[in-house]
């Protein structure tokens, strides 16, 4: 009886729900998608000026000179193509000028790199042109050139990727 009692006593079960989010993107051919934007993540200035860098290829975040990195929530900027019967042009924005949200501040500068990738394999700097195989990804990581004690903020600016399915 005692057993019996216990299971009446038995707090109930419960159950949580929780929702997700799913995602797709459906391309035409000789199209292009920006799946992620270019973040040189949370920088503090210092006394003296520098740069954070980061890498198209590898996505890696370097700085140097008087610039700290905060955090890990620096990435590449990643687009994704298809298209091209013999050969694909890229071109586009070389540098990118980031403005403090509200203003107030003086602007900075960022160098950019491309890279792309096929679903074929291999990663290669851009010059100008990739022999197109099935779904192209192009990278682009630079090179943001942050002066000395730069006002905090949120900074941002816009750049081109151009690519010509031919």
């Amino acid at each position: 009886m005692a057993a019996a009692i216990a299971a009446l006593c038995a707090p109930a079960a419960q159950a949580a729900d929780m929702n997700g989010i799913a995602n797709a993107a459906v391309v035409r051919p000789n199209t292009l998608i920006k799946t992620d934007d270019l973040d040189f993540g949370t920088l503090i200035s210092g006394t003296t000026g520098g740069t954070a860098t980061i890498n198209p290829v590898t996505d890696a975040r370097t700085t140097s000179g008087g610039v700290t990195p905060v955090g890990t929530a620096a990435r590449r900027a990643v687009f994704q193509g298809t298209g091209g019967i013999l050969l694909i042009t890229v071109s586009g924005s070389t540098s990118v000028t980031l403005t403090r949200a509200g203003g107030g501040a003086p602007t900075m500068t960022a160098s950019l790199v491309r890279a792309a990738s096929t679903s074929g394999g291999g990663i290669a700097l851009l010059g100008g042109t990739l022999l197109p195989s099935g779904v192209q990804t192009y990278y682009i990581g630079g090179t943001l050139t942050v002066p000395a004690n730069q006002p905090a903020g949120d900074y941002s600016g816009t750049f081109t990727l151009t690519v010509n399915y031919l």
